[in-house]
Order: structure tokens, then C-alpha cells, then sequence
């Protein structure tokens, strides 16, 4: 059976060159392979992180996906939900009475409803 591949010589000191070949170019792949990835971890340690967003609006995990409590954008309680914007955040706390202000990171203090 013929190798579609690369038709190889039947000769073993043909062979061997070519397994020496392939060692040396394999090594010099790995090389540029540390060098690239080298290359991208500086850059991304440069790179500035984002701002967090100003506010979050976290969801229920039932089907209805409601409103369950607002967090501000440096809030560590909460990975999941969507960014929002401060009227969204209002009207939540606002319209859905079963959502409440985050009770580490008080969404409600920043938003001034507490001083009403």
C-alpha cells in the first residue's frame, strides 16, 4: 500500500537523514512556538484591563430569567448577569419588586435612592 503522504526512499541512510531533518525542524518550531507565546503574554500583560462596567443587573437561573439583584461594576458577589446602565438599574429596583441592591457592594448608596 502506497503512503499518500510523502513517498519515503528505501534506504536506511536516507531514512535517517530525513528523521534528522524532521528533529531539527520540529525543534525549530518549538522554539518560535516559546518565542510567539512569549510574545503574546508581554502583550497582554501591557495591555490595560477594561474599565468594569459602572453597573450589573444579575438574573434568576428559573425560566422567567428576572431580575434578582443589581450590583455595582467592581462588585465581587457576582459573576454572571449583564452590564446595565444607571436608568435600567433604577428602574429595576423601582418596577420588580422581588430585585434588591446588592447588599456588600450598595448599588443603592451610589444610585442615591437611600437619601430619599
Amino acid at each position: 500500500m502506497r503512503d499518500p503522504l510523502l513517498p519515503l526512499p528505501p534506504a536506511l541512510d536516507q531514512l535517517l537523514v530525513i528523521r534528522r531533518w524532521l528533529e531539527l525542524t520540529l525543534a525549530r518550531v518549538d522554539e518560535k512556538i516559546t518565542v510567539v507565546r512569549a510574545a503574546e503574554e508581554e502583550h497582554a500583560r501591557r495591555r490595560p484591563r477594561p474599565e468594569p462596567p459602572r453597573w450589573w443587573i444579575e438574573y434568576g437561573i428559573s425560566a422567567t430569567r428576572r431580575p434578582e439583584r443589581v450590583h455595582t461594576g467592581a462588585c465581587p458577589m457576582t459573576s454572571r448577569g449583564r452590564t446595565a446602565t444607571r436608568e435600567s438599574v433604577l428602574e429595576v429596583l423601582r418596577t420588580v419588586p422581588s430585585a434588591i441592591a446588592c447588599p456588600l457592594c450598595r448599588p443603592d448608596s451610589d444610585l442615591g435612592l437611600l437619601d430619599s
